[in-house]
């Protein structure tokens, strides 16, 4: 059976593409049939000159805004993943996006990026038709939110509608058709329901098909209409933001055409773009600005020079994503979602293979030396993380003063994970996986310090509020992952370093020259050495209101209760009950500070 389905498959495959081939070899012929129409009514010389004209700076300044578009999507993309319970970074969307764009220039359509990014959200772990249904919702959105602004356009003007009198038929069915699909996926079971009769109808078939299959990966978009009114809104920003796009493109050519009327003319123009009759709308974009921008006098050399200027910068953002293509390198896949059953609780103890070996991630001759500085430092790939990175770190950490200061307060958190307000970075502060690192509101970080939040499948490194770092102080992660609560008060040349979990919960206070190691060496044997044993790890928890002496060790697998005292140079190994006052090599208990307060009382 299973050798008869592989050849259907290939059987289907081969009669399919032929006619691929056919309708990729007709769209051509439609693009260049209407590009030749166009030519032979000005000429190029016309058309060249109309783009010499055009003032550099503002379009720099359009072009600038595709970078607004590239966030907002990407946040759109995040709203609509989260809500399918996959968390993926804005950073990686807008890497995505940008890939995305190169695949859709140089494929004969405008779903080949979308494929690209469905990929990239299963090369993090989520299963495969999840991604591609979310990346097809969010395309969805964005195209109705088209349809809302064309609905608008069409009723606002008469121009238009004179000569194409049905036009306002197409864009309503659309809107209504759109409505109902969104009902389907994200709102109630009966209003799916309506959609499934419509779909029964003549000539809905293919509809069906694709429901029926995606059908399980919308079912966690059910009843998540918050997910679905925000992609809403940033989809119709986005939509403003090309309108402003395409209107500082005539400011640049002098086009005498008012700025209300571009939002006629942009959303029927690229509503009508979505018809799949041309290489990816060329010939059809051209014609349409011809005639568009012709009702107010804008001449035929005017409106081609007009569109070949927008296609250019999309052409530009497509070679800048097939930069970033060719040097992101492809990682291995991330299974923690599909496999939830090897997820640990942060407390239990990680087997020897999970740990990260840095040292044999250095000594590998197979990477490059740029992977392994971008896996080991950056922790993340992609050119522009890289760049970005690399010039925030070197034009400030080393700044000294109040520039220094102001500098690094201003530019580091770009490069974080989070960074809350009023936060102080001293200098020369080293920071390894910066997109793990989150800082929350007035912290300060002293010079010298460490933030390695280093790991494959760890959280990395919290901070909550009013949390003071001490000079020289390192926190280190291997592939473990450390948590300070607000008000922890950490002293000069402290080592937290976990290969587990570290929790410290608030108002902690902590001398110099504290240790705490969340993980331990394995010695079992005696014909291995230490070092090629591996490693555990089980946690450590610091419960609130703790006080270490300067000089205190806290081993793996050792519990503090609140309000405990650890005297100087004590070595904690296991648990120490709430109240205590410890000290020793063990530290053991040798008051209860609730009975101290009874016995002043007493006196």
């Amino acid at each position: 059976m299973a050798k008869e389905r592989t050849t259907l498959s290939k059987d289907q495959m081969a009669k399919k593409s032929p006619r691929r081939h056919l309708f990729t070899l007709i769209k051509g012929i439609i693009s260049a049939a209407l590009i030749y129409y166009l030519l032979n009514r000005t000429n190029l010389s016309e058309i060249w000159a109309a783009v010499k004209s055009a003032d550099p700076w503002i379009l720099l300044l359009s072009f600038s805004l595709h970078a607004v578009g590239y966030y907002a999507s990407a946040y759109r993309w995040r709203v609509l993943a989260l809500a399918q319970e996959m968390d993926l970074p804005v950073s990686y969307l807008v890497e995505s996006y940008a890939v995305a764009m190169f695949f859709n220039n140089i494929l004969p359509s405008t779903i080949g990026g979308d494929a690209v990014r469905a990929y990239d959200s299963w090369r993090k772990g989520f299963p495969k038709l999840k991604s591609i249904a979310t990346v097809g919702v969010e395309r969805f959105i964005g195209m109705f939110a088209l349809v809302v602004f064309a609905i608008i356009a069409v009723a606002l003007t008469r121009e238009i509608g004179q000569h194409v009198p049905l036009l306002w038929l197409w864009v309503v069915l659309c809107f209504v058709l759109m409505w109902l699909v969104l009902q389907g996926i994200f709102l109630q079971q009966g209003k799916a329901r309506i959609l499934a009769k419509i779909f029964n109808l003549p000539g809905f078939g293919i509809f069906r098909k694709i429901v029926n299959k995606f059908s399980g990966a919308f079912v966690n978009l059910r009843g998540k209409n918050k997910a679905l009114v925000v992609s809403l809104l940033l989809s119709l920003l986005l939509q403003i933001n090309v309108i402003f796009h395409y209107f500082l493109i005539s400011r640049a050519m002098g086009l005498h055409v008012p700025f209300m009327k571009f939002w006629i003319i942009i959303p029927i123009a690229l509503f009508l773009q979505m018809i799949p009759l041309s290489i990816n709308g060329i010939g059809i974009r051209e014609n349409l600005f011809v005639f568009l921008l012709g009702l107010y006098g804008v001449t035929t050399a005017q409106a081609i020079a007009f569109s070949w200027i927008a296609y250019a910068m999309i052409l530009a953002l497509g070679i800048f994503g097939g930069v970033l293509y060719i040097f992101r390198k492809e990682g291995k896949i991330d299974k923690t979602f599909l496999e939830k059953e090897s997820e640990m609780a942060t407390t239990e103890t990680k087997t020897r293979e999970e740990i990260l070996d840095t040292q044999k991630e250095l000594l590998d001759q197979k990477t490059s030396a740029m992977a392994k500085y971008q896996e080991l430092v950056l922790g993340k790939k992609g050119l522009w993380n890289l760049l970005k990175f690399e010039l925030v770190m070197t034009l400030t950490s080393w700044v000294p003063g109040a520039l220094g200061l102001v500098l690094r307060k201003k530019l580091y958190p770009l490069i974080l994970g989070s960074c809350g307000r009023n936060v102080v970075f001293g200098v020369n502060i080293a920071i390894r996986h910066p997109h793990k690192i989150h800082i929350g509101d007035n912290v300060v970080i002293d010079d010298h310090c460490v933030l390695d939040a280093k790991g494959d499948g760890n959280k990395g490194i919290k901070i909550g509020n009013g949390v003071f770092v001490g000079r020289n102080t390192i926190l280190t992660c291997h592939d473990g992952d450390i948590i300070l609560e607000d008000n922890v008060n950490i002293g000069f040349n402290c080592v937290i370093s976990s290969l587990g979990s570290i929790v410290i919960k608030e108002n902690h206070l902590m001398a110099a020259f504290c240790y705490l190691v969340g993980g331990d060496h394995v010695a079992d044997r005696t014909d291995v050495p230490v070092l090629y044993q591996g490693r555990t790890a089980t946690g450590i928890v610091l419960e609130e209101n703790i006080w270490l002496g300067a000089g205190v060790a806290i081993l793996d697998g050792s519990h503090v209760g609140r309000d405990s005292i650890i005297g100087a140079h004590a070595v904690v190994n296991g648990n120490i009950d709430p109240y205590s006052i410890a000290v020793g090599i063990p530290a053991k208990t040798i008051r209860d500070r609730r009975k101290n307060g009874e016995n002043k009382k007493e006196k």
